[in-house]
């Protein structure tokens, strides 16, 4: 294993503390698997957000120090569109997270430790924040690059693979991230009663940052939803695919799949009390312990090229169902109206470990192993 740190539950996402600086300073970062580059506000601060804890002071770390516009990082051809506008002295970075947030600064180099392993890395790159749009959580300093490129953590670790765990949203039990020198064996037995899946992973051009997922299609109740492969990416629709947003609590489906995920939904519900929708969320139910909710799965092309073409991911009621107010539920599938993206939330993957192996591009989910 080469490194390891805790993480927690936050609201409807992950989030860990990194030890920044020499000294050290402790910033507080929410997990995201589709961000190229770590960042945390800094001093000083010229529109910062609100935090409950101090930005990092830059002027407090004797190891800190600014990237140029001509290093070699600012003028990587694979970040020309995140460090792209270099225009003074300083490499600046303009990360976007969707439509609704962003974040702005510059780019700079400091010690980086972990507080449950001795490894340390002297040369970590990342954003020091100075500006932002659109919300972000006070008790947050930033956000932890888990995506694809060369200044995710992973890659600056040169990891060969990394797993973390979703604990239960309200879990008082910390899990863990972990980075490993070489990928981890697979459990065998684990394979063989389906309580471990692999899943191939693949790129997509149009969002290099992105873990794409082999997707086959969703099934309530064990009839697959009649959706056409090309809009869960397949072919040459390369504006769509699926992929894990643990920042984003419920499932986004493209219009034309959450019509017919809807549509039969409805079929099957006849024995719910239906409930006004709650904000996004259209399918929601009068909550009763007696109450027997559809089954949905999810499938994926098999990535053990022992087994089957295709596995299924069988989700429980806790993954499929969001308590939005009291007595009253809501399935938490929301129509994606403006993207031709599938994205899996956090509310779905509850329980369950995450692998990403990076030599072999495959996912490995592991049912109830938080």
């Amino acid at each position: 294993m080469g490194a390891i740190v805790d993480t927690y539950p936050i609201d409807d996402s992950y989030a860990l503390f990194l030890w920044i600086g020499t000294p050290v300073q402790i910033a507080f970062v929410q997990m995201d698997l589709g961000s190229p580059i770590t960042w945390t506000q800094c001093d000083p601060c010229s529109n910062c957000y609100p935090m409950q804890r101090s930005p990092f002071n830059t002027k407090e770390s004797s190891t800190f120090r600014e990237l140029g516009c001509y290093s070699e990082t600012c003028l990587d051809p694979r970040m020309k569109e995140l460090l792209g506008n270099c225009t003074s002295w300083t490499c600046r970075y303009n990360v976007n997270y969707g439509k609704e947030s962003s974040s702005f600064g510059t780019m700079v180099i400091d010690t980086l430790n972990f507080e449950r392993s001795n490894n340390e890395l002297k040369e970590f790159i990342m954003g020091c924040g100075d500006s932002y749009e659109g919300p972000y959580r006070a008790q947050l300093s930033g956000v932890l690059g888990l995506g694809r490129g060369p200044l995710s953590l992973q890659s600056q670790l040169n990891a060969k693979a990394f797993s973390f765990c979703l604990v239960n949203f309200g879990s008082q039990t910390a899990s863990t991230l972990e980075f490993y020198d070489r990928a981890p064996q697979i459990d065998k037995h684990g394979l063989g009663n389906n309580s471990i899946i692999m899943v191939p992973l693949r790129e997509n051009s149009g969002y290099p940052n992105y873990y794409f997922l082999q997707f086959v299609g969703i099934s309530i109740n064990g009839f697959m939803l009649d959706v056409k492969s090309s809009v869960w990416g397949y072919g040459l629709n390369y504006d769509g695919g699926v992929i894990l947003d643990i920042g984003s609590i419920a499932t986004y489906l493209p219009s034309e799949a959450y019509n017919v995920f809807k549509l039969e939904i409805q079929k099957v519900d006849h024995n719910l009390t239906r409930e006004h929708a709650h904000e996004d969320l259209e399918l929601c139910y009068k909550d009763d312990s007696f109450n027997v909710y559809p089954s949905i799965a999810l499938h994926f092309e098999n990535g053990n090229v022992a087994g089957e073409n295709f596995v299924s991911f069988n989700m429980n009621n806790d993954q499929t169902l969001l308590r939005v107010d009291e007595g009253t539920v809501c399935l938490s599938f929301v129509e994606g109206k403006d993207s031709n993206l599938t994205v899996i939330g956090s509310n779905q993957l509850q329980g369950t470990q995450l692998m990403i192996d990076l030599v072999k591009e495959i996912l490995i989910f592991t049912h109830n192993k938080c």
